[in-house]
């Protein structure tokens, strides 16, 4: 089984405040693009969940083998439930792009029908909630705006857009970054009636500049010519366009140095 996961933009992210459980209330929009991991799943005979992948920087113990063990113990503790699971890694790790949740998810949705345990979607969102915020929107399937932890969703279809990625090579801790930011008087709301206004808010920013020269450097580049944000908790960030020769030409205004993506969104995976 071969499965295609995907990475997802934060258009906005809104931290409103800091939860009992040590989680953060948000608002955001999640919106899926066309930069893809892929996960190959298959059935293997033995006690074990074996895992490989291209990126060396991996743990064997990642969220992949995590996933996977976490349906294995939900449906039974049968030991005849075994997988080898292979990552081919393509979206920046640490980037604020969803990569490890979106594997999460698809090592969820494929096992569920490759192991046929037949569970419900709903199911599997609860599942997901366990490894991680950002796991419920991939098993969704479609972009959405998030509320509480981001795992309350509404589906919100925007019109096509063309994005530049652009990736500064920066592994930025989320659960870092969420333990730096402070919670700030009088925030705004952000929701479906006015969420066009806020595209390329981010709570983070400021905290990302003062840590990380790079992306700052980004934000200054871009933004004396067209638009620039960062998505989710960083390093990646992102410029919005109409056209894709839009996104090629802003392109050429950064150094060489910088890894980037042209990509386009998706509404469902």
């Amino acid at each position: 089984m071969v499965i295609k996961s995907p990475a997802k933009i934060n258009l906005f992210l809104n931290i409103i405040s800091k939860r009992k459980d040590a989680y953060h209330n948000i608002e955001t929009y999640f919106q899926f693009v066309n930069l893809y991991d892929k996960i190959i799943l298959k059935p293997i005979s033995g006690s074990t969940i074996k895992f490989c992948t291209n990126n060396k920087s991996l743990s064997v113990n990642n969220i992949c083998i995590k996933a996977a063990e976490l349906l294995r113990s939900y449906v039974s503790n049968n030991a005849e439930l075994n997988v080898s699971i292979e990552l081919i890694k393509n979206i920046p790790i640490g980037g604020g792009l969803g990569g490890g949740s979106s594997n999460a998810a698809s090592v969820l949705l494929g096992l569920n029908d490759l192991w046929n345990c037949n569970l419900k979607k709903s199911e599997l969102i609860d599942l997901g909630a366990k490894l991680g915020s950002d796991v419920p929107v991939f098993i969704n399937g479609f972009s959405a705006y998030g509320e509480g932890t981001g795992t309350s969703l509404t589906a919100y279809r925007l019109e096509k857009k063309y994005f530049l990625i652009v990736n500064p090579k920066i592994h930025v801790s989320s659960k870092k970054m969420y333990g730096k930011y402070k919670i700030k008087d009088c925030i705004k709301h952000i929701n479906l009636d006015n969420m066009h206004d806020y595209i390329g808010f981010n709570s983070f920013e400021s905290l990302l500049c003062d840590e990380y020269p790079e992306i700052k450097d980004i934000l200054d580049i871009l933004r004396t010519n067209s638009n620039c944000s960062v998505s989710g908790s960083g390093g990646c960030l992102f410029s919005i366009f109409d056209e894709e020769i839009e996104a090629k030409n802003a392109r050429e205004l950064l150094p060489k140095k910088y890894q980037t993506y042209i990509v386009h969104s998706l509404n469902n995976i």
